[in-house]
């Protein structure tokens, strides 16, 4: 999609006199940059906790409630967002786009039957031998990661965040049992401060839920155009949201989990 002003284009986004004269003069494409199911499947689908006691998983499995089962039978519906649209000029140029970059978390092994002191021990022994691998000083408090255990163990808790291409190199073919390296987008602007004040720039909508999981809730904080071109044209930037299916056993352990409708990416 390109929006075309009625001002003349100017050669050259330097030789502007002011500003605002550069409004008349961008022409803006809004182009997708979509992110491969196969990129989706490896960001949301934990690795597995060894354990003789997991049944094979299955492909999918509906849960029919019960007296007896109701209490963990269950099945949870999350929303996954989309990458963010790209922002170019008349060239096809990027004003704004999208950086691969890679977070780490721990999977606790389900059904989540594990004492306070268990799970600090089995959340301790996986940031330690993390922290060791990427060289770097991971602080995470017992009261943060017991919260995530009681509220949302079924979810991958993080550990870390925007792994330095060092660090990624570090891990991405051993990391730790239980530990995954879960890719993301970063939201980038090649040419800086040029035009910031026309493109505007983005931020989180909030931080990570560390609340009881909700259906539809997103599995990450989405990014929202806050100046600019990027709040402007937000709703189409943004994209349409996927979704992620897990499935839970009468016993709490995790049966199927599977992405049911890949994001739709901005444009």
């Amino acid at each position: 999609m390109s929006l075309i002003p009625s001002a003349p284009f100017a050669d050259s986004l330097f030789r502007m006199r002011s500003i605002w004269g550069t409004l008349g003069c961008l022409w803006i494409a809004f182009s997708i940059q979509a992110m491969p199911t196969s990129l989706f499947a490896q960001a949301l689908a934990p690795s597995a906790v060894p354990s003789t006691s997991t049944p094979p998983q299955a492909d999918e499995e509906t849960i029919v409630p019960t007296f007896e089962t109701q209490k963990l039978a269950r099945t949870y519906i999350l929303d996954v967002p989309a990458p963010r649209g790209q922002i170019t000029d008349r060239n096809g140029e990027p004003l704004a786009q999208n950086r691969l970059s890679y977070n780490l978390a721990i999977n606790f092994p389900t059904p989540l039957d594990f004492s306070d002191a268990q799970a600090l021990s089995f959340a301790r022994e996986k940031i330690d031998r993390t922290a060791r691998l990427i060289g770097r000083k991971l602080k995470i408090s017992d009261e943060a990661i017991l919260r995530h255990y009681h509220n949302r163990g079924i979810m991958p808790m993080e550990i870390a965040q925007n792994l330095s291409q060092l660090e990624y190199e570090q891990i991405k073919n051993d990391p730790p049992p239980g530990v995954i390296v879960r890719p993301i987008y970063v939201r980038v602007y090649p040419n800086g401060k040029v035009a910031g004040q026309i493109i505007g720039y983005t931020g989180k909508t909030g931080r990570n839920p560390d609340g009881i999981v909700d259906n539809h809730e997103t599995l990450w904080p989405e990014t929202e155009g806050r100046e600019g071109l990027e709040q402007t044209f937000n709703e189409m930037l943004t994209g349409k949201h996927g979704e992620y299916k897990l499935t839970f056993d009468k016993d709490g352990r995790k049966t199927s989990e599977k992405l049911i409708t890949p994001p739709d990416p901005g444009y």
